[in-house]
């Protein structure tokens, strides 16, 4: 196994960059959970909401799984995961990781295998979208977001995007996915991260903003604060729907595909309930439902979308999808995190 592979504790602290001290357990955690208890370790806002919408009310509570969540940033929930790695039960059962981090957290060993004796409906996972240590919940194309009001000719590349200066909205806990945009236009690898340091300096000193909540780029494009931005196409699909006025560029280069990660942590209190999770998770129903509510395409074989859902959802004829290569975000992910950190508060 090469260097790249070789669990690193630096890398996966890293992933905690600017986030809080988190303690090493929570009160509650050494006391045996109930039989049917599963605690997900999850973004807030609509996604977590949509979670109790789609997967636990319909598909958990009537099989007597009870499912506590606990929010919070990306960061701040790994820190917490990884403060707690060496106990014999932690306090999360399921973790909701971006797919860049659940490779990271595979690579300092704190995953459980997983295989369809534990999970099902893996069976059905698309093979581009298939690993042995996570489960792939939702899947979207990230694209450039703009204002049709403001923006009369659509930015078509990362570069074009960028020239619209301190009109351009950055996802603080994103950004690496802004870094692979600029490295696959720039250079042609979307891999090349740390050689585009140069251009995201330049964008963030030309006034671009960084938002710390997802949540917070609709009203920003609403209110007239930027004009353009990085996101997921579902998520523009999804305030769309909701009554802002936005539209979907997909830039020319290709988009990179943004994969939403769920996984069970080796020292989960309740691995059955926590593999109860995950099917449900790619049970068709659940996947057509954050399909039809939110916007993000399903990454099994057997939910096909139909009528409106499947129009609304169709991308583009030559849109061209490149999935992010994540050995090689996570060989430079220890610099790339801290000088992140170092630029935004810079300025």
């Amino acid at each position: 196994m090469t260097d790249l592979f070789t669990p690193n504790r630096r890398r996966i602290l890293t992933l905690a960059a600017g986030a809080a001290a988190a303690p090493i357990f929570a009160p509650a955690v050494l006391r045996a959970q109930e039989p049917g208890r599963c605690v997900l370790s999850t973004w807030g806002g609509d996604y977590a909401k949509l979670l109790t919408q789609n997967i636990e009310e319909p598909l958990l509570k009537p099989k007597g799984i009870e499912v506590v969540q606990d929010a919070g940033t990306e960061p701040t929930r790994v820190a917490k995961s990884i403060a707690q790695r060496r106990l014999p039960r932690g306090s999360v059962d399921v973790i909701c990781v971006q797919a860049p981090a659940a490779f990271d957290l595979e690579d300092s060993g704190m995953l459980e295998p997983l295989d369809e004796g534990k999970v099902p409906n893996l069976k059905y996972v698309q093979p581009a979208f298939a690993t042995p240590y996570a489960i792939p919940h939702i899947y979207s194309p990230q694209v450039i977001a703009y204002s049709p009001e403001r923006v009369k000719t659509p930015p078509k590349s990362f570069d074009e995007m960028a020239a619209y200066g301190s009109k351009v909205g950055i996802l603080d806990n994103s950004y690496i996915w802004v870094a692979m945009a600029a490295a696959l236009k720039q250079q042609g690898d979307p891999g090349k991260i740390a050689e585009v340091k140069g251009t995201l300096e330049k964008l963030i000193k030309a006034g671009a903003r960084a938002y710390t909540s997802t949540e917070a780029f609709a009203p920003a494009i609403k209110s007239g604060e930027i004009d353009v931005g990085l996101v997921w196409h579902a998520r523009v699909l999804f305030w769309t729907k909701g009554g802002v006025e936005m539209k979907s560029s997909f830039p020319a280069e290709g988009c990179l595909t943004y994969v939403s990660s769920m996984c069970v942590l080796k020292n989960a209190p309740n691995k059955a309930a926590a593999f109860a999770y995950l099917n449900a998770a790619l049970d068709p129903r659940a996947q057509r439902g954050f399909a039809d509510s939110m916007g993000y395409h399903p990454t099994i074989t057997n939910a096909a979308l139909e009528g409106e859902v499947a129009t609304r959802l169709a991308l583009p004829d030559g849109a061209k999808l490149m999935p992010a290569p994540y050995p090689q975000l996570s060989a430079v992910r220890d610099d790339m995190n801290d000088w992140w950190r170092r630029l935004l508060d810079r300025r």
